[in-house]
């Protein structure tokens, strides 16, 4: 297997310091898959550079079949930063693709991954968790929903309006596209880790790019709607449900908001209806009004994948 890597030139900063994207690529001895790999598309998710490095170093790699193309840092800047948005122009990466040669930072970044990466594979899996304190764990289901399947997490998600402007908005149209939400936080990231490459290595087998059968996926049930509940009020956020994948019915408290001043309760973060935790958090810590509460998929329009 040939194993090359080469770093691409987006920006001289006024620090006088390059801006560079890192990419890894591999080709197999055997025909397969153009299979693409990016993750740290926001700055504050770096579970999957760790999932992405642990994958590069796999020994089942050397079976590769086809060639793979790993981005491990989609955003530099937001990753030194450990923010999700590029702190230079505070644009979310994944808004504002295909990007703009001419346009904002982050918009430049956004075109240079577009042509160098994600209109140049056949299979692409971006990998996201849930950031600096939350945790999450679900993959959309796009327009692979047999890669998805694979990847083996209990819930997918079919978004009836999807995000505009995201990475797969641009490999979706020539490629099969997975997005992956697993893991974040402040936790320990070990588990995540592990389940992460798993899950990759599965769907590589489902596409062709390993040998071997795939593993089937475990019971699954695809939701229709999640409902993210936000903070009104800033403070110190004291989590009553703290794990994902449990149930909770319409009306139970999620979190609650509290004064790290006076100590009394601003506020109480609720089910907004009957379902399953999706992104929640597992540590205390400062909210601000508008931030990712919580994250609950709907039971009444989920079905069960079969």
């Amino acid at each position: 297997m040939q194993r090359t890597y080469r770093s691409i030139d987006i920006a001289k900063l006024a620090s006088g310091l390059s801006l560079s994207l890192p990419l890894h690529e591999l080709v197999g001895e055997a025909g397969g898959p153009a299979v693409g790999i990016s993750a740290a598309v926001h700055g504050d998710e770096g579970v999957g550079v760790e999932v992405i490095r642990r994958l590069f170093a796999d020994s089942e790699l050397e079976e590769l079949r086809g060639r793979l193309v790993l981005l491990p840092v989609a955003n530099p800047l937001a990753f030194q930063s450990n923010t999700r948005n590029t702190p230079l122009d505070m644009a979310n990466l994944n808004r504002v693709f295909p990007g703009d040669p001419d346009g904002w930072l982050t918009e430049q970044m956004a075109d240079v991954i577009s042509r160098e990466f994600l209109t140049r594979i056949e299979v692409h899996i971006d990998l996201h968790a849930g950031g600096l304190y939350p945790i999450v764990d679900y993959v959309y289901q796009l327009n692979a929903p047999e890669l998805s399947r694979a990847f083996g997490r209990r819930f997918l998600y079919a978004p009836p309006h999807p995000y505009e402007g995201t990475s797969t908005e641009v490999s979706g149209k020539s490629a099969k596209a997975v997005v992956v939400e697993l893991g974040g936080g402040l936790t320990a990231q070990e588990p995540y880790v592990e389940l992460a490459l798993k899950g990759l290595k599965n769907v590589l087998r489902a596409a062709g790019a390993l040998p071997g059968a795939a593993d089937a996926p475990p019971a699954q049930t695809l939701l229709h709607r999640i409902e993210t509940v936000r903070p009104h009020q800033g403070g110190l956020l004291l989590p009553v449900v703290q794990g994902v994948g449990g149930r909770v019915k319409a009306g139970d408290v999620l979190g609650r908001v509290v004064s790290p001043f006076t100590f009394e309760t601003l506020e109480e973060m609720c089910s907004p209806y009957d379902g399953v935790m999706i992104l929640t958090h597992p540590t205390v810590h400062r909210v601000e009004p508008g931030d990712y509460g919580y994250m609950v998929g709907e039971f009444a329009t989920a079905e069960p994948v079969r």
